[in-house]
């Protein structure tokens, strides 16, 4: 019974391997199906965390928040 010795690869192989995995990730899939959904979400944020910190939160704003969070 014969049994074959692990190799590891190459130098070269593995920067191969690793630029072809790489090249099959994406980062920004979810920001690129739903832009304007999360521009909105950000800036309402950003408002909201303006606000937040000055103690001036209208209700208002966190129905505007819920009705963005659920489109997400």
């Amino acid at each position: 019974m014969v049994r074959e010795v692990y190799q590891p690869p190459t130098v070269t192989e593995a920067k191969q391997q690793l630029r072809t995995a790489f090249a099959n990730t994406e980062y920004f899939g979810f920001i690129k199906k739903h832009p304007l959904e999360l521009a909105g979400a950000s800036l309402l944020a950003g408002i909201l965390f303006g606000k937040f910190n000055k103690g001036q939160l209208s209700p208002g704003l966190l129905g505007l928040a819920a009705q963005l969070l659920k489109r997400i």
